[in-house]
C-alpha cells in the first residue's frame, strides 16, 4: 500500500491550519507543515494537531517551504495543500488515485474558476503541458519525482508542471471546489506578471 505525505507550507495561519490538519489527517500516513517563520501560533497549533513541524526561522517563501516539505517527506506519494482552508483534504483520495492506477506521476486539482493572470499562464503552459489550471497548490505527486525538482520562478505557477514534465512525469488532472479564503489576503497575484516572463523564457528554451 503507498504511503501518502501531505505537505503543508504554512505562514501566519493559525486560524485555519488546526482544522486543516484535523481533515487531511483522516486521509494521510504524515502530516508535514512546514512553519514558514509564522509570528503567530500556527507552528504550536500545528503540532498540538499531530502534525510533523518543520520551521524556518524567517519566512524564505511558499517555494522554500515546499522544498523543506518534499525533503522530510517519506511518503510514496506527496500531496501539497494549502493552509489557509480553501483546499478541501476530503478531495485527496480523487487527488492520488490516478497516481495509485499508475496512470499518473504528477496529479493537478484543477479549480473552476481562476484570475485573469492565471488564465494568462496557463495559456502559456498548455503550449508545452496541456492543462486548465497551471496555477493551482493542489497536487499529487510520486515522491521520486519530487525529490529532484527545483522548482525555479517567483512561485510555482506553471514553473512546477514544466519542471516536473522536463524529468518525464505523467501529468493528468482531476476538477476539485475550493472555498473560500478564511483569512487574510493571496500573496501570490502580485508575482505573477515576473513569473510569466519566466515562463517564458522556459518555453523559448525549450524550442528546438
Amino acid at each position: 500500500m503507498k504511503r501518502v505525505s501531505v505537505v503543508i507550507p504554512a505562514y501566519n495561519e493559525a486560524g485555519t491550519i488546526g482544522t486543516v490538519i484535523e481533515k487531511a489527517m483522516k486521509y494521510a500516513d504524515e502530516i508535514i507543515v512546514v512553519d514558514d517563520g509564522s509570528t503567530d501560533k500556527t507552528g504550536e497549533i500545528a503540532a498540538k494537531k499531530g502534525a510533523k513541524v518543520i520551521r524556518h526561522k524567517e519566512n524564505r517563501g511558499y517555494i522554500e517551504a515546499l522544498r523543506t516539505g518534499f525533503k522530510v517527506a517519506t511518503g510514496d506519494i506527496i500531496v501539497t495543500l494549502d493552509a489557509d482552508g480553501q483546499h478541501s483534504p476530503e478531495e485527496i483520495p480523487r487527488i492520488i488515485k490516478p497516481i495509485l492506477e499508475k496512470k499518473a506521476d504528477l496529479v493537478l486539482g484543477v479549480r473552476e474558476k481562476i484570475s485573469f493572470s492565471e488564465k494568462v499562464i496557463t495559456l502559456l503552459t498548455s503550449l508545452k503541458v496541456r492543462t486548465s489550471d497551471a496555477s493551482t497548490g493542489y497536487r499529487a505527486i510520486r515522491r521520486e519525482i519530487a525529490r529532484k525538482m527545483k522548482i525555479q520562478g517567483k512561485c510555482t505557477c506553471g514553473t512546477f508542471m514544466l519542471e516536473a514534465a522536463k524529468l518525464g512525469a505523467r501529468i493528468t488532472q482531476v476538477k476539485i471546489k475550493v472555498g473560500p479564503r478564511k483569512t487574510g489576503k493571496s500573496r501570490v497575484n502580485k508575482k505573477h506578471f515576473i513569473q510569466t516572463l519566466i515562463i517564458l523564457k522556459e518555453l523559448l528554451r525549450a524550442r528546438p
